[in-house]
């Protein structure tokens, strides 16, 4: 596993499903909801999606800047930037970006419960691993939980807004990039 700092210069929009949970909900099997999220992106979404098209796992809306309390986290993939009230957004452009694909047309239309969650540009402190999933996911939290916990930690996580990247979109094996927002 290995980190670096990168700088997001620009901000991701996504939709996706969302759940709110905590850490400690997540240990129990009849509690945990994520792994339900997942499988319930995966049956009803990943299918309208591009091959091989990247997959956004966004946790936000922290409750406390700790393992305790509770978060959202948004199972999703990219889109083109949301309209900006007031603003046309078609100027020479004869493809009009904020218009959904048909593929996330269709997406949309097998629930109501899908939701736009922004990624803000900022600094990140991104955790990489590669293998087979859930299990790759579970290291690279806990690799960044130790990390941020180490006395000797140089940076501070903001608990704004951190998300996985499923490089390629594979949920059950591949490559893992995880972004821990600091400041």
């Amino acid at each position: 596993m290995t980190s670096q700092v990168k700088e997001l210069s620009t901000a991701i929009v996504c939709k996706g499903i969302s759940v709110r949970t905590t850490n400690n909900a997540e240990i129990s099997h009849d509690s945990a909801k994520l792994g339900r999220l997942w499988q319930k992106f995966y049956q009803n979404h990943v299918s309208h999606l591009s091959d091989n098209e990247d997959i956004y796992g966004v946790y936000h809306n922290y409750e406390s800047e700790d393992l305790v309390g509770a978060f959202d986290v948004v199972a999703s993939w990219k889109v083109e930037s949301e309209p900006v009230e007031g603003e046309d957004g078609n100027e020479n452009n004869s493809k009009d970006s904020n218009v959904l694909s048909p593929e996330n047309i269709l997406s949309a239309a097998h629930g109501s419960d899908v939701i736009t969650v922004t990624i803000p540009e900022g600094k990140y402190l991104v955790f990489t691993e590669e293998g087979r999933m859930p299990n790759t996911v579970m290291n690279a939290w806990e690799k960044a939980w130790e990390y941020f916990h180490n006395p000797d930690c140089e940076h501070t996580r903001t608990y704004n807004v951190d998300f996985e990247h499923y490089i390629g979109g594979n949920l059950e094996y591949g490559q893992l990039d995880l972004y821990i927002g600091i400041e």
